[in-house]
């Protein structure tokens, strides 16, 4: 059996504590607990968040200190903890720091099925008590139940798509059973390498050219145990295991398990790991598996540091359902072969989760990258391809490919919403979409405040039939603040559009497209399109 949160609701710590939302989830297995101190929902949080490993079935603990009275905020938090994999939130200091609980952060808990546990109005309570007793509960179950694989699985399972690579579940393994897990392939490459501690150093190379079989190896005058094990898949070539364990030799049952839990992760979400193939460097890339990416590399002789540019193109049923076509993403896939290979010496392309991603070198500039961006996409419509094609340039590592791709993810159906017609986006234009997303999470209010310099036109609706609003929307976002393409595109001629934008700037009293005027009234008529289009 495992801990789960109702479990832990009944020890000594939690037994005032009261559930506020999210009892749908009181069943899910607790693995840990972590303490969630920056909650400011800014750049550097979404930098933390996108650069930590979680490991899924982590209880988090905080009070919200710094967004006490930011609803919002908290809301966005619970969100962003549910998709990296939490399972639940112990919320301390409710009427002391945070004034109380809001019924937008229950409702989304019940939502989400995500436990928000509230602690008691207590100044004298304290993280170390939860941590303490938890953590207990939570060895004393490993101690009494040695069959951890069904538990890994099912955490791995909770876990978002892009986080369930290899690297996680030899994470997961290395935690649960306090050991070091090295992966090569049938050449003795290096795949992938967790150790515990994290802060062990072996050199590997050493290693996998010292070992012999004889079961021990030392290293900075530490002993190690060693399993040697071969991983069948059933796609690809085998894989070697080496289990490196401090001391002393683990238990045959706990090797057993940790091959099956390896072997069966493989084949649900890793088919052909460890086989030269160039679609496991794409993976490699996206999931920031830096041994893994460099060993590939290798292999091909690709030179991965010179690849600062992606493309990320997704084929679509409709703008309202982005979906991966297997058809169609084959057909881009011959496409991008033979429409970008020659503008660079490094190409490196495969459909990847519901995506056709594209890596390469610098082909001159980012602006000629977008043109053939847009050649790209003529040559998919001629031949009756639909797709959206996100265009990122200047990438300095993959941890900033990963967080481009997800971005791009997340975004690109927003970016459809207030570019309509627009096949290829910028990454300005993207990260825009998505700040567009995270403004109108905050909730109506905040969308309000920002959409409210447009008021004194809007009256303007019903005796010009919202001449003035369409205008400044299609001038700003349509036609890059030209007056001509403003004309054209609106079939008006000039003159009408330089008259009514002279209206505009008169009746809100400031210059349309000259900054910093700007910015408020660009974020104003993209949230007003989102939400028309939506509606």
């Amino acid at each position: 059996m495992s801990v789960t949160i109702a479990d832990i609701l009944r020890l000594p710590c939690l037994r005032e504590a009261s559930v506020l939302g999210g009892a749908a989830g009181l069943q899910k297995t607790v693995a840990t607990v972590s303490v969630m101190e920056y909650t400011m929902t800014d750049d550097f949080q979404e930098y933390l968040l996108n650069n930590i490993d979680f490991l899924g079935s982590e209880l988090v603990i905080t009070a919200f200190a710094s967004i006490k009275d930011n609803v919002a905020s908290q809301c966005l938090n619970l969100r962003r903890m549910a998709e990296v994999g939490e399972v639940g939130l112990v919320l301390f200091y409710v009427g002391i720091l945070v004034p109380a609980v809001s019924k937008e952060l229950t409702d989304l808990a019940d939502e989400l099925e995500f436990p928000l546990i509230c602690m008691p109005e207590r100044r004298t309570a304290r993280y170390s008590e939860v941590i303490s007793e938890v953590m207990e509960a939570i060895i004393l179950d490993r101690i009494n139940d040695i069959h951890f694989q069904n538990e890994i699985l099912e955490r791995i399972s909770r876990l978002p798509v892009y986080q369930r690579s290899i690297n996680t579940v030899l994470r997961m393994l290395s935690d649960r059973v306090r050991t070091s897990l090295l992966l090569t392939d049938s050449a003795g490459h290096l795949l992938n390498q967790v150790y515990w501690p994290r802060s062990l150093e072996v050199d590997e190379k050493v290693f996998l050219s010292q070992y012999d079989e004889s079961g021990w190896y030392s290293s900075m005058s530490q002993d190690f145990m060693i399993h040697h094990l071969v991983i069948h898949a059933a796609a690809g070539s085998p894989l070697e295991l080496y289990i490196l364990k401090q001391g002393e030799a683990l238990s045959d049952e706990d090797v057993r398990q940790i091959v099956d839990v390896l072997q069966l992760s493989i084949n649900l979400w890793n088919r052909g790991h460890g086989d030269h193939v160039l679609p496991e460097l794409v993976q490699a890339i996206l999931q920031d598996e830096p041994f893994k990416m460099h060993r590939i590399a290798e292999v091909f002789q690709v030179d991965v540091a010179s690849i600062h540019n992606m493309l990320v193109v997704a084929p679509v049923q409709n703008k309202d359902a982005p979906i991966l076509l297997g058809k169609d993403a084959r057909e881009i896939l011959t496409l991008v072969k033979s429409e970008l290979s020659h503008i660079c010496k490094t190409i490196i392309t495969d459909i990847y989760e519901q995506s056709v991603v594209v890596f390469m070198d610098d082909p001159m500039n980012g602006q000629l990258l977008i043109d053939y961006a847009r050649s790209l996409g003529q040559a998919m419509e001629e031949k009756g391809v639909r797709a959206l094609t996100s265009v990122y340039t200047d990438l300095i590592d993959t941890a900033q490919v990963r967080r481009a791709y997800l971005q791009a993810q997340k975004a690109a159906l927003t970016a459809c919403y207030i570019y309509p017609g627009k096949p290829v986006f910028t990454q300005r234009e993207i990260a825009f979409a998505e700040n567009c997303e995270k403004l109108l999470s905050q909730g109506e209010k905040a969308v309000n405040n920002q959409v409210s310099v447009l008021s004194p036109i809007k009256d303007e609706r019903q005796k010009n039939k919202g001449d003035l609003i369409k205008t400044l929307t299609v001038y700003l976002l349509d036609a890059d603040s030209d007056l001509e393409r403003c004309a054209r595109k609106m079939f008006l001629h000039r003159n009408t559009v330089k008259y009514r934008l002279q209206r505009i700037e008169e009746k809100i009293g400031c210059r349309v497209g000259y900054l910093p005027d700007a910015i408020a009234l660009y974020t104003a008529v993209a949230l007003q399109r989102i939400l028309e289009t939506r509606d």
